[in-house]
């Protein structure tokens, strides 16, 4: 049996248009599954805890966004069983990284096919020990601050209608951009300190992009075994905005002024003061925090070619 979680509400109510779509090739097919229709991430998480304790779950499938697999992620992790997502989201940064197809009834054949590929993740340790998986990355500093603002709006509501969210990321931008101030930040990597007097923000990844399909860290894959880090620093309000076009192609890791790119097995960001950080787009905890990069602990549905 597969198990369909589904986040009615996730892109505006996209969730549950697509499920209608998805259960009517499930039943010509004769597909064995269960729906499980989410109100709360809490919710979810003790629903589907229950159901994978119950055993015989052929796969374990997403309707939803980045946070949905995300706030799943700590029962399906290491377990073996299969994972899928049918992407409805506003970011869509996981189906983007994988290969997931936008269409549904695309996405939902590479379901049934049965197909996996072991991912990485990233387990993080934030202030005050909260700890947390995550599966595209953790922004902290600016970025964690355009998340909060994001994540709190009635704009991003409005930009899922429209099928634009991502442009919500670019109005959460010039909005924390009013607020936020540039702090002093260690990155440590691999037991390395790098010191920036003026960290802007700092994005620790397992795959490339982040925020709505930004090109973060161009080179980096979810199944290298390592994590990868950007930060951008030590440059003017009007310098980042010149630097954010370039994040859609990753052009930005050429402004090696302004951006330093690293990679290893674990990293630590800390700042003078506590700095926002958001795992998948979801609250993490502050500064300092540290993420260690755990190969393979995934088995994620994927088209295969060949």
């Amino acid at each position: 049996m597969i198990l369909f979680v589904v986040n009615e509400k996730s892109g505006n109510g996209r969730g549950k248009k697509i499920w209608a779509a998805v259960e009517e090739k499930l039943k010509a097919t004769g597909t064995a599954y269960e729906k499980l229709a989410t109100v709360s991430e809490a919710d979810a998480v003790d629903r589907v805890r229950d159901i994978v304790q119950r055993g015989r779950l052929k796969a374990v499938a997403v309707i939803g966004g980045d946070g949905t697999l995300h706030g799943l992620l700590p029962i399906i992790a290491g377990t073996g069983i299969p994972y899928g997502l049918i992407p409805s989201g506003s970011g869509n940064d996981t189906s983007r990284t994988l290969g997931i197809p936008a269409d549904p009834l695309r996405a939902l054949d590479i379901i049934l096919a049965g197909k996996t590929r072991a991912i990485d993740l990233l387990e993080t340790t934030a202030e005050g020990g909260i700890e947390q998986r995550t599966l595209t990355a953790v922004a902290i500093g600016l970025d964690g601050a355009v998340a909060a603002d994001v994540n709190g709006s009635r704009y991003k509501r409005w930009c899922n209608k429209l099928r634009i969210g991502s442009f919500a990321y670019i109005i959460g931008l010039f909005r924390a951009l009013a607020m936020f101030k540039p702090r002093p930040i260690t990155v440590t990597v691999d037991g390395i300190p790098h010191e920036f007097s003026q960290g802007w923000l700092s994005v620790i990844a397992s795959g490339p992009s982040y925020g709505g399909g930004l090109r973060i860290c161009p080179d980096a894959r979810p199944d290298d075994g390592k994590l990868h880090v950007c930060v951008v620093h030590n440059c003017s309000v009007g310098r980042i905005l010149l630097v954010f076009p370039t994040l859609l192609t990753g052009g930005h890791v050429k402004r090696t002024r302004y951006v330093t790119i690293l990679s290893g097995s674990s990293a630590t960001v800390r700042s003078e003061f506590p700095m926002l950080a958001f795992g998948d787009g979801e609250p993490s905890g502050v500064t300092p925090i540290t993420a260690v990069v755990r190969p393979g602990q995934l088995d994620f549905l994927i088209a295969v070619s060949g």
